[in-house]
């Protein structure tokens, strides 16, 4: 399983199916590991999916600090993903509740991102004024 470093030293891992250019997978749903997104319905026939275990699920480590959890707190992890990957311009599909991430992610990075769908944006979200 290929893992990662996000900058505050968690080991983050993720998937890789299919070939073709990259697409970003951020599954949705609190605690729960990518390995649910399966193929994505055949998409993997078409792109290379990459589907990251978000801290905590999966094969990716606990925290030390729990307040990471928060989803505005995992934006440097999508980050660090990307730089990992050594590419200039991602697209990010988000399954549910990682939506919430992907919007973040694209308003922090939005030169980074080249395409962005997320699955679904909380109230919360678009109430609050994350910094």
């Amino acid at each position: 399983m290929p893992h990662f470093t996000a900058p505050d030293g968690t080991e983050l891992a993720y998937h890789v199916v299919g070939e073709g250019d990259p697409l970003l997978c951020l599954p949705g749903g609190p605690m729960r590991a990518s390995a649910y997104l399966g193929d994505l319905g055949g998409l993997s026939t078409q792109r290379q999916l990459v589907m990251l275990d978000l801290r905590g699920t999966g094969d990716s480590s606990i925290p030390v600090d729990p307040a990471t959890y928060r989803c505005d707190r995992q934006i440097d992890d999508v980050e660090a993903l990307r730089i990992h990957l050594d590419v200039d311009r991602v697209d990010v599909l988000a399954h549910s509740a990682a939506g919430d991430l992907a919007i973040l992610y694209a308003a922090r990075y939005p030169r980074r991102k080249r395409t962005c769908v997320p699955g679904r944006v909380t109230r919360t979200l678009m109430v609050r004024n994350f910094p």
